[in-house]
């Protein structure tokens, strides 16, 4: 069973994506991607992601290493959440219904593909597309998160067992000063 938690640290994000924290405050700054919980009680709110985010900034990153601009990136982006309301294709990757797919000419072209007969439809009208499977990229980031939540674990454990030594030696240090 994939368990998962509410919100991640810009550090976890930068565990689990491989993009540092000053992309993700560039591409909040300029607009590509924002987190989407913040704490604005605070002077410098921290950044918090959701399972979702993540996800939608695997993609731009990904997009982006191909050679795909910025600005047709941000495009891209404001037509999921017009044209198919940016959640819902990567929650069906999230949850495994759908093999979903980004299919994109990098230029004007910008498709969500849940089947190969939809991509092999828009594939006819010829041209170069590249392809970013969601799909896969989401059963990837749920190993990782699992590994992450591994991680934190063992770390929390050798807190603990630390913690545990130097009391038993402060234990050990009181009795003997009592004598």
């Amino acid at each position: 069973m994939f368990v998962y938690q509410e919100e991640y640290s810009v550090l976890d994000v930068e565990r689990l994506t491989h993009i540092k924290r000053h992309c993700l405050a560039y591409y909040d700054r300029i607009g590509i991607f924002s987190p989407s919980i913040t704490n604005a009680k605070r002077k410098r709110a921290r950044r918090k992601y959701t399972l979702l985010d993540i996800l939608v900034l695997q993609a731009v990153s990904e997009l982006k290493l191909r050679g795909m601009a910025f600005n047709k990136i941000r495009k891209a982006i404001e037509y999921l959440r017009k044209h198919h309301g940016l959640e819902k294709p990567f929650h069906a990757a999230l949850d495994g219904r759908h093999n979903v797919r980004i299919l994109t000419d990098g230029l004007n072209a910008f498709y969500i593909c849940f089947n190969d007969h939809e991509i092999i439809e828009h594939l006819k009208t010829g041209g170069q597309y590249m392809m970013f499977d969601v799909s896969d990229a989401a059963f990837d980031l749920k190993e990782k998160i699992m590994a992450l939540h591994l991680y934190k674990r063992k770390q929390e454990s050798e807190k603990f067992k630390q913690t545990d030594s130097s009391c038993i030696n402060l234990a050990k240090w009181q009795s003997a000063q009592s004598l």
